[in-house]
């Protein structure tokens, strides 16, 4: 009977713990992999941004991805509620693909209007390639509403 009393207190914690995390979570981004390669493509984690992403991803990325094959994912960071990331890296055989996709939602230049701060909210993209490697990311979407975007990551 005891450990029922103590359970329930833990149990609210540990809810009201992940809640709060979800409330300074940055919004979600939609990342798409795709290999359009002749040979198989493996998910590394290198850095500790691809570290994060890769903790924070929702369906985690798949080890390897198969020629002409695709893998998607969400990944949401608890920096801030005004931003979000994800960096991830793949490689085919001696060639590599760095991928980088950013949110923020930052104060306008000069900003401060009345009623309070204006806020510009800011997608980006990046992808860096290394041994021959073609990479090319893309922004498929952005929504004004809840921040939450869509990325292209492909390899060749």
């Amino acid at each position: 009977m005891k450990i029922k009393k103590n359970l329930l207190p833990v149990a609210l914690a540990a809810t009201t713990l992940c809640a709060a995390t979800a409330a300074f979570a940055g919004p979600p981004v939609r990342v798409t992999f795709k290999n359009l390669g002749r040979h198989v493509a493996t998910y590394k984690v290198v850095t500790p941004n691809e570290a994060l992403t890769h903790a924070h991803a929702t369906d985690k990325p798949d080890a390897v991805v198969a020629a002409g094959g695709s893998d998607t994912y969400l990944v949401q960071i608890p920096i801030s509620p005004d931003a979000n990331a994800a960096n991830v890296r793949y490689t085919m055989g001696t060639k590599t693909c760095e991928f980088m996709t950013t949110f923020i939602n930052q104060i306008a230049a000069g900003g401060l209007f009345p009623g309070g701060p204006t806020k510009v909210p800011k997608w980006n993209k990046n992808s860096t390639s290394s041994g021959g490697a073609i990479c090319n990311a893309t922004l498929k979407s952005q929504n004004f509403s809840d921040f939450s975007w869509a990325v292209e990551f492909t390899m060749k």
